[in-house]
């Protein structure tokens, strides 16, 4: 029989006992259930279980799917749960985060008149208006077809905090600074921005960068195992020159967006923001491949993120 303690912050400490099993027949999924079980409300993807260790950190028994045993706790071990408040989707998150840009900015342009006062826009804010919603519909239907989630939920709270950074700046913040009447067509008439060429140019260099950073998502999701099968390095297109060759497409297609628009605020920052990210978690994913890879192999000496500079 295997009988174990959990406590739960603000709550009595529970007594799980699973009779006539080993700590190799429970699974931390069982773990989980039976503690909703005494708490409802504790539905287990809002559950983080812990064991303690004599290093001071405990251990996250992260996998649902691992037995007990597999995480070295045994009969008469005593965890704690994290109560991770309440969950939304991952694909609900994403879906909610990109929906704000596509319809954002065509009603910001059609709309600004009522702070700059009537002008016409240029052509650039146009093309402009029309890749930052092409480059976001795009994104929408890749978290509802193409992405597949390790995690299968986070906290609300990360809805709301993902939305104040893409609707914002996305939205509110390039529908503020592209805008208004200094990238009007009167503004941009004889400048480059307003030269055919100029336009033409970066809107296919980017429209082809959205093309590759989705051929680079379509070929991570042909990588996905069943859980407990070994998982796959990505080797398509790109990959043999940058370990997060998507997150490299993903940049060129922002940067031809600031390069188009001679450096517009809105796209700068969204740039620099992004590129932040990006970068962390190229550097996460990098060591992880070296720690489950032959680093020989892959990666290699493959970029992190973007060739040649990273």
């Amino acid at each position: 029989m295997v009988a174990i303690t959990v406590s739960v912050p603000g709550k009595p400490t529970i007594n799980l006992d699973f009779a006539g099993k080993h700590p190799g027949d429970v699974t931390v999924k069982d773990v989980k259930i039976a503690v909703q079980a005494k708490f409802p409300k504790l539905v287990p993807n809002r559950q983080r279980l812990l064991l303690p260790s004599t290093s001071g950190k405990p251990i996250p028994l992260t996998d649902e799917s691992q037995s007990l045993a597999s995480y070295n706790v045994g009969d008469g071990a005593k965890l704690k749960l994290k109560d991770l408040g309440r969950q939304v989707g991952y694909r609900v998150l994403y879906l909610w985060e990109y929906v704000g840009p596509i319809f954002l900015n065509p009603l910001l342009l059609h709309f600004s008149y009522l702070i700059w006062g009537p002008y016409e826009p240029s052509n650039l804010q146009l093309t402009v208006r029309n890749l930052i919603i092409i480059h976001f519909v795009k994104r929408f239907l890749e978290s509802a077809f193409v992405h597949r989630f390790s995690r299968a939920t986070v906290p609300l709270s990360f809805v709301f905090r993902n939305c104040l950074y893409y609707w914002g700046i996305c939205g509110f913040l390039i529908g503020t600074t592209l805008y208004r009447p200094g990238y009007s067509a009167s503004a941009l008439r004889g400048t480059l921005l307003d030269n055919p060429k100029w336009i033409g140019f970066w809107t296919v260099f980017e429209l082809t960068a959205e093309l590759l950073n989705l051929g680079s998502h379509l070929h991570l999701r042909s990588l996905r195992q069943p859980p407990g099968q070994p998982r796959k390095f990505p080797t398509g297109f790109g990959f043999g020159t940058a370990v997060c060759a998507n997150y490299w497409f993903e940049l060129l297609g922002v940067l031809a967006l600031v390069i188009i628009t001679f450096g517009d605020i809105g796209t700068v920052v969204y740039l620099l923001i992004g590129g932040s990210f990006m970068k962390t978690w190229a550097d996460q994913k990098y060591a992880r491949y070296k720690k489950e890879f032959d680093p020989k192999v892959f990666p290699g000496k493959r970029y992190k993120l973007f060739p040649p500079i990273y």
